[in-house]
């Protein structure tokens, strides 16, 4: 039976080695953070710019998500923007020349390519990241714009009975005007703009380009004109078609500014957005570095404690075994 002298050892063997395993743990923290596990004990209880720069910090992660996120989209948008202005102004090139040699199956194919062009823009209308609409506000999960075979449909029957390049063109007009059918039935997004990206303190960033603006619809009329120029349900004469298509090539030539512009704008705005991650990046290592004066943990110390705890650790457990087979044969 152990004596009282024996369990009292085995108590302060016990005791040591519980303080000596929790001062390991803390230092193993210590080295693999680079930060004291007890901050509040490091900094005497006075936590509170420890706190104000936690919250800096969390104001600018969620800043950088937003930046990151902005200039994802702005990007993409610049390229689908890119590929509207590419396709466009070769197409008009083609089209305008179409009264050099009107032959009916030269017109079909600017026809065609037309239509082919139009598909495209619509397309690129409807382009998404991360499966979010990036044309059609805050209708994110579905398309911006119906596809080009319906509102070609839908064009057909507005122009019905109409037979020169005045009537077709005033048809045309309604169709892609506010409150047209292309607005109201063509466009499938929201009205509804989405907000503007928090990019820190005091910038937005407002990415709020929609299906509906003025520079996609001045490129999609002229387009449809030619793509329905060879229309058979139309049945129009040699002479309308020329003038379709010709017209549609200084419209499309015409409607150029006006995507220069808006690109111009998105670039500007990429550029700011570009500005404002950089300076919050600089924010986010100036704070980093004052919470690492406050709360930082020398590895080096750290790491040659641990060691040591650790040696003592292990002669206390040699310690103890070695007592506790004595206290055995000395019962025995």
């Amino acid at each position: 039976m152990q004596s009282v002298g024996d369990m009292a050892r085995s108590l302060v063997l016990r005791t040591n080695q519980v303080r000596l395993r929790e001062e390991m743990d803390k230092l193993a923290v210590e080295v693999s953070t680079g930060f004291v596990k007890d901050s509040a004990k490091h900094l005497n209880g006075d936590l509170s710019s420890l706190q104000e720069i936690d919250r800096t910090l969390s104001k600018l992660n969620a800043y950088r998500v937003n930046t990151t996120e902005a200039t994802y989209i702005t990007s993409t948008m610049q390229t689908s923007l890119d590929e509207m202005q590419t396709r466009s102004q070769t197409l008009s090139q083609t089209l305008i020349a179409a009264d050099l040699t009107p032959t009916d199956p030269l017109l079909q194919t600017m026809s065609d390519d037309a239509s082919n062009a139009l598909d495209q823009i619509m397309n690129g209308l409807n382009r998404s990241v991360a499966g979010r609409t990036l044309f059609g506000g805050t209708a994110t999960d579905r398309p911006a714009v119906a596809s080009s075979e319906d509102m070609i449909a839908d064009l057909q029957v507005a122009l019905a009975g109409q037979t020169t390049l005045a009537g077709i063109e005033a048809q045309l007009d309604i169709f892609f005007g506010a409150g047209g059918s292309y607005e109201t039935t063509t466009y499938e997004g929201s009205n509804n703009g989405i907000a503007p990206f928090q990019l820190s303190e005091t910038d937005t960033a407002n990415v709020d380009i929609r299906a509906t603006d003025p520079v996609f619809r001045e490129l999609l009329k002229p387009l449809a004109m030619a793509a329905l120029a060879s229309d058979t349900t139309l049945g129009l004469d040699t002479e309308v078609k020329v003038e379709l298509l010709a017209k549609s090539g200084r419209d499309l030539l015409a409607a150029q500014q006006s995507i220069v512009e808006l690109r111009a704008g998105l670039g500007a705005l990429e550029g700011r957005i570009e500005e404002t991650k950089t300076r919050n990046s600089a924010e986010t290592a100036s704070a980093s570095l004052a919470r690492l004066d406050l709360v930082g943990a020398d590895s080096y110390e750290s790491a040659a404690r641990y060691e040591n705890i650790r040696g003592q650790l292990e002669s206390l457990y040699a310690i103890t075994a070695r007592s506790q087979r004595l206290s055995l044969a000395d019962y025995l």
